[in-house]
């Protein structure tokens, strides 16, 4: 994919374009006759082409057998990395033009869905009025995804709740976000905790043994408030009797609304989704700073919005 000698006339820094723009069409056109009347080339040109890369590679990329043709899995492969390259090759051109005029005035932030939801809706507002002419980009990914993002550079800073263990990183600490357990503050609660309602700013200690008999509602196991959870349930040695899975923490919130179990959620996105019906919240004690709101971005980035995005982050997230 990559070209490591003739630049020529061509304008791609890192990636031999061709490559990309051959192996592409033939995947779309499903047909390397198709794509050669498309490229404007012969087909045994194309052809051979293919089978060079495919000797280099030391795989096929294409199905030859298969009607309409097809990728190998080692095809589909190719063309994720031909899309990562793409992507890296784009945010390069983009640093070092903004590098050269000294002008850079993007920043690309990758977000969990529920941080985009209702965390950055507090920040943007004051982060738009102290530096209008930013553009800024926002896009929504799970913490996997988003942290690869930032590492391949194609995002300025993640913003997510669990902190990754690379040490190409930095972190910085926007706001604490404690996790906190909802429950229906319903009769049986009511009897338990006469007079004592939990509130998000002052949320219950709680022994977790005592609700071995309740339903946990719970994320994915790939999302990050399902990891947090896990984390915290292994820390007290806490298995509920029984379980229901939900894709969102809205979803989980009308469950616990509707006195169908309770269920792990931070205490930033409770103003936004809590259930018209009375809620009791409970402590994690020394568990309860495993989720914070931070932003993740490599130790060598060279965008200075990136410090300015955090400091405002920072004093609007005070007010959560």
């Amino acid at each position: 994919l990559f070209r490591s000698k003739g630049m020529g006339r061509r304008k791609s820094f890192l990636i031999d374009q061709r490559r990309c723009k051959y192996i592409k069409a033939i995947a779309e056109c499903h047909s390397f006759s198709r794509a050669a009347q498309q490229l404007y080339v012969s087909q045994p040109s194309l052809s051979r082409f293919v089978r060079k890369v495919e000797d280099e590679l030391g795989v096929e990329l294409f199905e030859r057998d298969s009607i309409p043709l097809g990728l190998t899995p080692a095809g589909h492969k190719y063309l994720e990395y031909i899309e990562r390259f793409q992507a890296l090759e784009s945010a390069m051109k983009k640093d070092f033009a903004s590098i050269k005029t000294g002008t850079i005035n993007q920043l690309v932030i990758a977000t969990l869905p529920f941080l985009g939801t209702y965390v950055l809706p507090k920040v943007i507002p004051h982060f738009a009025e102290n530096y209008p002419s930013v553009n800024l980009q926002i896009d929504e990914y799970n913490n996997r995804e988003l942290i690869r993002r930032v590492e391949n550079r194609t995002a300025d800073l993640a913003l997510t709740n669990l902190a990754p263990e690379s040490d190409l990183f930095r972190r910085r600490m926007l706001g604490s976000d404690p996790i906190l357990l909802a429950a229906a503050y319903d009769k049986r609660m009511q009897q338990r905790f006469p007079e004592q309602c939990g509130n998000i700013t002052s949320p219950i200690p709680i022994d977790l043994s005592t609700l071995q008999d309740e339903t946990l509602i719970i994320l994915h196991p790939w999302q990050n408030m399902r990891i947090a959870a896990d984390a915290v349930c292994r820390h007290y040695d806490f298995t509920p009797k029984n379980t229901i899975e939900v894709s969102s923490l809205a979803s989980a919130m009308s469950l616990v609304g509707s006195n169908r179990g309770m269920t792990f959620v931070c205490r930033s996105s409770i103003s936004s989704i809590r259930p018209e019906t009375p809620i009791i919240y409970f402590s994690m004690g020394e568990m309860q700073n495993v989720t914070a709101i931070m932003a993740v971005f490599l130790k060598d980035s060279h965008n200075p919005i990136i410090n300015k995005f955090c400091d405002c982050a920072a004093q609007s997230l005070k007010r959560i």
